[in-house]
Parts: C-alpha cells; sequence; structure tokens
C-alpha cells in the first residue's frame, strides 16, 4: 500500500471514529473495567475505557481541529494512569514519546494545546486544514509478571500525510511502574540484544513487508521501543526509522530461546 493509500485508511478509520461518537463531546466511558485475560476486580491493574470526541471551539467549517481518544487509565494507580496520558498526549503531539514534550494536566488541556496550534497554523497559512489528533491505547499483554500498553498517538496538521507514532507501556505488575528495555535485560548483555535485533530484521528483509526494499536507502537501526508478548520480544519501529512511510510501522520479534541469559528470568515465559 502506498502513502496515499495508508493516508486514506487513517482518513476513514477516522471518520467511522466520528460518526460512532457524533454528539458525545468530552464524554468519559468509566463503565466497569476491560477484560483482557478477565480482570478480577482486586487487580490493582484494572483499566477503566476514556472515550471522548471533541471539536474545536468558536470554529465554523470543514478547517476545524478535532481530537478522538479511546485509551485507557488505571483505577487504582492514578500516577501510573498520569504516565500513560504523558506519553499519548506526547505520541498524538507528533513530538515523540518524551513525557515532558506535553505540559498538558488532563485530556482538555491536551485538546486545547491542539485547538491553539491549529488556529496559529491557519493564520499562518490560509486555507490549511484543521489539525486531527488521535489518542489510542489498549492492552496487547496481561502476564505474570507485565502488563503491556500499546500506546498509538496519530496527529495531521497538513501536508500529504500525518505522523503516527507507536511506543509501548511496559507495566511491572508487582512494582507497578513502567520498565524500560535496559531495567528488563541482564547487567552487560546489550551487545547480545542487539545482535539478536539484527538478526530479526535479517528475517524481516525476506518478508512479503520489505520486499524490494534498498537496504543501502534504509540500513539498520536499533529500537528500544520492545515488549515482551507471547510470541517473543517484540520490537516496534516509527514510520522512517527502517522503511519509508508506505510501509508503516515495522515489528521485528526476537523468540524468547535467542534471550535466554539476556532478559531477566522474571520477564521469560
Amino acid at each position: 500500500m502506498d502513502a496515499e493509500g495508508i493516508e486514506a485508511m487513517f482518513k476513514e478509520e477516522r471518520k467511522r471514529y466520528r460518526k460512532g461518537m457524533a454528539g458525545a463531546g468530552l464524554a468519559l466511558l468509566l463503565a466497569g473495567c476491560q477484560g483482557m485475560g478477565g480482570w478480577q476486580a482486586e487487580d490493582p491493574l484494572r483499566t477503566e475505557p476514556v472515550v471522548a470526541s471533541l471539536e474545536e471551539p468558536n470554529c465554523a467549517g470543514d478547517r476545524c481541529a478535532t481530537v478522538e481518544a479511546d485509551y485507557l487509565r488505571f483505577p487504582d494507580a492514578p500516577a501510573l494512569s498520569r504516565t500513560l496520558e504523558q506519553r499519548l498526549f506526547s505520541l498524538a503531539s507528533g513530538l515523540g514519546e518524551d513525557p515532558d514534550v506535553s505540559r498538558a494536566e488532563d485530556l482538555q488541556a491536551f485538546a486545547d494545546e491542539i485547538f491553539a496550534a491549529s488556529r496559529q497554523g491557519r493564520r499562518d497559512v490560509p486555507g490549511l486544514p484543521g489539525y486531527q489528533a488521535d489518542l489510542r491505547a489498549k492492552v496487547v499483554s496481561s502476564q505474570d509478571a507485565v502488563v503491556v500498553v500499546e500506546l498509538d498517538g496519530y496527529l495531521f496538521s497538513g501536508g500529504a500525510h500525518g505522523l503516527p507514532l507507536t511506543r509501548y507501556l511496559v507495566i511491572d505488575r508487582e512494582t507497578q511502574q513502567p520498565l524500560t528495555l535496559e531495567t528488563m535485560l541482564l547487567p552487560g548483555q546489550r551487545p547480545a540484544y542487539v545482535a539478536a535485533l539484527q538478526r530479526a530484521h535479517r528475517r524481516w528483509l525476506r518478508s512479503a513487508q520489505a520486499s524490494g526494499l534498498s537496504r543501502t536507502q534504509w540500513p539498520f537501526v536499533v529500537s528500544d521501543n520492545a515488549a515482551p508478548l507471547d510470541s517473543g520480544l517484540s520490537v516496534s519501529y516509527q514510520v522512517y526509522d527502517l522503511a519509508p512511510y508506505a510501509l508503516g510501522q515495522p515489528e521485528l520479534t526476537i523468540p524468547y530461546e535467542e534471550l535466554d541469559g539476556v532478559l531477566k528470568p522474571r520477564y521469560l515465559p
């Protein structure tokens, strides 16, 4: 699928989402727990959905900014919920993963940032389409040691296409703290991780997704955006990291048998 096709897919998904949410406004639907793997009421990492559709106020026409949200919070772990929101706001600002990029205290404050940027953009470039920001988060794995949440942010601010950004949020069940790749690796094992990732990259180059890709133009790079899933250690890349926009966001998988003695035992199945 080429860049125009991917952009059309994103726009169609947002259109369906907005239609389903029409008239909802800032509707936070906190209706029970999200059932990934059968949440128990006493689970300190149980989740509640946060769903909202916001439109730029005092704006008429088809150039008004919109913010769509479909993510989650941890009602029994407010600090963790705050971490998730900050990382998600940063992704949906198109500015990366740094939780300090967005200073918004809540969803409405984040939306106000987007609306202000969109108004400024229209002043600078008359006729510029309204900004569109999407925030998504879902639990993709619930294990004895960790819960893995996939965070997806998307920002369209004019141009040929928007910018999708994805990050894993890996949470240690015991400490209820976010984990980094470094905290999951055994001491001194980063070179072994990089070597295993290079092997995964070589396998990916033989896949249909990477068919015809120029290895000279798009060389291997290391990503620390990793999470232990059922199939292995998943390592996700952003658009343009390993391939052109049209190829999306590649995910490489390192089998667990290649990570014995590399990952800490508690993060191995």
